[in-house]
């Protein structure tokens, strides 16, 4: 027998383990959390739905306590016990699966439904195959079918495969599709110039929907000419080092309302002169080197050609950026420059384009400042509103770097 100390021991190192399994990821939420699409959603078998995070058909949402619900299968036999669903045709009532509207036989819960009828959750509905007549695209049952004039047929981006006899999806220039796919509808300008990918496919794909605004196939994008660099971004609110160059690619964008998708592209010309302009191919200057054109001038938004060399624009400063000479948009103490813009210094929760708005240990992301991963939002009268580090709660090393940064004299690594 083991000691009553060894067993609390054991209890304990258990409710550790299951409050690490449960520990959320960054920026993914809970069931009852508001939401997007299912990728947001933490926990096993969690989806997105009417825009709430919940569980799906035959899945009910279970707390095991006060703070914490997870999906769990629906029980499934009248008299179970439910917290708030059971599995269809069966009805959740004062805590028990009942069996409401239907008949019990052999102990099982029936709905008959007329013919040319299927249950559907707890209602009868019709159902119509391929070329059955139709009134509305629900009662098309088999995948990829539509009601398309009165008739159940493949739907718009899907083709029939007539040997095998189904409808599958395929892409506009004919190619197979990667993976299935949800759209972000959001019809926000600002947040849209912020994310080159609204939907839930990897980088270089696009999702093609069919029937259903939300949800499709991922389809590759192609450039017009070459290959993309998927190591570049087109977000607005990039940082200089990872964002599209404007130089040698240019984004190239595929959009329609309230969805957007860019891939960084090549332009034509090639190194040492990689720069097209009015069908010339030129070379890239930096400030102090010489030109003919402003473009050539990293793209001619901080500097313009003049005497035959690039130099800062009036409102711009020189500046050194580790990489080479530049020029940089002059700022108020209260901003920070961004490109050709001066981009106001925001607090958490506000809108933003750039993780230089944010505060210390904060970053931009969908769109408003947050903390970064691992951190959290707290307030104090000393510092004020801040992200603070559970490592370093009163920012220590936070502080001291400004203070580096201030007097020219960085801490060493």
């Amino acid at each position: 027998m083991h000691s009553p100390f060894i067993r609390l021991l054991f209890l304990f190192l258990i409710i550790d383990r299951l409050a690490e399994a449960f520990d959320v990821p960054c920026a993914q939420k809970l069931i009852g959390s508001d939401c997007l699409f299912d990728e947001e959603c933490y926990g096993m078998n969690s989806v997105c739905r009417n825009s709430r995070c919940t569980c799906p058909t035959n899945f009910e949402e279970y707390d095991i306590d006060e703070r914490t619900t997870v999906c769990r299968l629906a029980p499934a036999k009248i008299g179970d016990s439910c917290q708030r669903d059971c599995k269809p045709p069966l009805l959740c009532r004062d805590g028990k699966c009942e069996c409401w509207g239907g008949s019990i036989v052999d102990g099982k819960c029936v709905v008959p439904c007329p013919a040319g009828q299927q249950l559907y959750g707890v209602e009868c509905t019709r159902v119509a195959h391929y070329m059955q007549p139709c009134e509305k695209d629900s009662q098309c049952v088999d995948p990829f079918n539509s009601c398309i004039a009165g008739t159940c047929q493949c739907a718009p981006g899907t083709t029939r495969d007539t040997v095998r006899g189904f409808c599958y999806a395929v892409c506009p220039d004919g190619m197979h599709p990667r993976q299935t796919c949800r759209r972000l509808f959001i019809n926000d300008i600002d947040m849209l110039e912020n994310a080159a990918n609204t939907d839930s496919c990897p980088l270089g794909y696009r999702c093609v929907t069919y029937g259903s605004p939300y949800v499709g196939h991922c389809c590759r994008l192609r450039c017009p000419y070459g290959e993309p660099d998927l190591s570049q971004s087109c977000d607005a609110g990039a940082s200089p080092d990872s964002k599209c160059r404007p130089l040698t690619h240019f984004c190239f964008t595929v959009s329609e309302p309230g969805w957007k998708s860019s891939l960084c592209c090549p332009r034509p010309c090639r190194d040492p002169t990689p720069l097209y302009v009015n069908g010339q191919c030129l070379s890239i200057a930096h400030r102090g080197d010489p030109c003919q054109i402003d473009q050539q001038c990293e793209g001619g938004i901080t500097m313009s050609c003049s005497l035959g060399s690039c130099q800062c624009k009036l409102g711009y400063h020189e500046n050194n950026d580790e990489r080479f000479p530049t020029c940089t948009k002059d700022c108020t103490l209260e901003e920070v420059a961004s490109n050709d813009r001066c981009l106001a210094k925001v607090q958490l929760g506000s809108r933003c384009y750039s993780n230089n708005q944010c505060i210390p240990s904060a970053e931009c992301r969908f769109g408003t400042c947050q903390c970064r991963c691992g951190y959290k939002q707290v307030k104090d009268q000393l510092l004020g509103v801040r992200c603070s580090n559970p490592d370093d709660p009163l920012s220590i090393g936070s502080i001291l770097d400004r203070v580096g940064d201030i007097f020219g004299n960085k801490r060493g690594k």
